[in-house]
């Protein structure tokens, strides 16, 4: 960690975030690419995208925009499972991260529900080792007055809750006022960090954990677990609702409450259905292992390509 990076060195930076907290925005604007924005609370990046390498200050810099963990079409599960491959396939092309960048609305008069399941997921991303090279970056200043905007960015710096453990740990925090000067000089705060390895990526390559057992993993089942039991709940006093107005013999309310009652079989499908992908997703391959000991085995037997040979005995 304590090496110099030369100019050289490529430096790769990801951007995290709430859908609508202006990741895609923040990236167009540095680097000078079009990547589709999302003109309200609906999501455009349902995958991993690259933003076209530019220089800054000697370095060429590629920064990463990720889907929020609040996505309108994906779950949550498959959000984890997008952004695991994602970083696990790039620890295994020997690239690192330079920085991380946790994008947060300061007009959000908090940070709550799907914004804290967002910040939680990128701690548990990067873990303690890797907030050093981690910025947090409000944005929408001008968009509130600066009284209140400093006063909800003093809690988020001094309170348990929100942002002040990954600050302790290293972490940066920084103000973006929308200018193409700001979000570089933001950048500049990280690209002559050091590359680092993220939590996930040591906890799942390293350390061989299935993804269920990652913090991230863990964390994400323990919300299902909570809204399961949540589910249960609503489901049995929505049964006592139906029963009371088949009673009574109301069939309008029989009716509205049996559509809610198919909202809720619905939502519950599909936390079982992210449970699964979570639980049942395979564990994790290094082909850049088997590439390596497949080009030395062919170089020594002057054997071209992969032909006679078999991956399933390599790990």
């Amino acid at each position: 960690m304590g090496k110099i990076r030369t100019s050289e060195a490529p430096v790769n930076i990801m951007v995290m975030g709430s859908t609508g907290a202006g990741k895609t925005s923040f990236i167009n604007l540095a680097s000078g690419s079009e990547l589709r924005t999302s003109s309200g609370l609906e999501s455009c990046t349902e995958q991993i995208q690259l933003a076209s390498p530019f220089t800054l200050d000697g370095h060429s810099v590629t920064l990463v925009d990720t889907p929020g963990f609040d996505d309108t079409t994906k779950s949550d599960s498959e959000i984890l499972t997008i952004i695991t491959d994602y970083v696990l396939s790039e620890y295994d092309k020997g690239n690192r991260f330079t920085g991380v960048i946790y994008l947060h609305r300061i007009t959000d008069n908090r940070l709550g529900g799907a914004a804290l399941r967002n910040f939680r997921f990128f701690c548990q991303l990067c873990g303690n080792d890797a907030l050093p090279n981690s910025a947090l970056v409000t944005n929408m200043w001008n968009s509130i007055s600066l009284e209140i905007a400093e006063a909800r960015e003093s809690e988020l710096k001094q309170k348990d809750i929100f942002f002040k453990p990954a600050l302790d740990a290293g972490a940066k925090l920084l103000r973006h006022d929308g200018t193409v000067e700001s979000a570089h000089a933001i950048l500049r705060q990280l690209i002559t960090n050091p590359p680092c390895t993220l939590l996930l990526q040591r906890e799942i390559i390293e350390e061989r954990k299935h993804i269920s057992e990652t913090a991230a993993g863990v964390a994400l089942l323990g919300e299902l677990a909570l809204a399961e039991q949540k589910f249960r709940e609503q489901m049995r006093e929505l049964l006592k609702e139906i029963d009371e107005a088949i009673k009574q013999n109301d069939e309008a309310d029989r009716l509205e409450l049996e559509e809610n009652r198919r909202r809720l079989e619905a939502q519950h499908a599909r936390r079982e259905e992210a449970e699964r992908t979570i639980k049942e997703a395979p564990m994790y391959k290094r082909p850049t292992i088997w590439r390596k000991l497949r080009d030395i085995i062919s170089s020594i037997l002057c054997i071209p390509g992969r032909r006679g040979l078999t991956q399933t005995s390599i790990v």
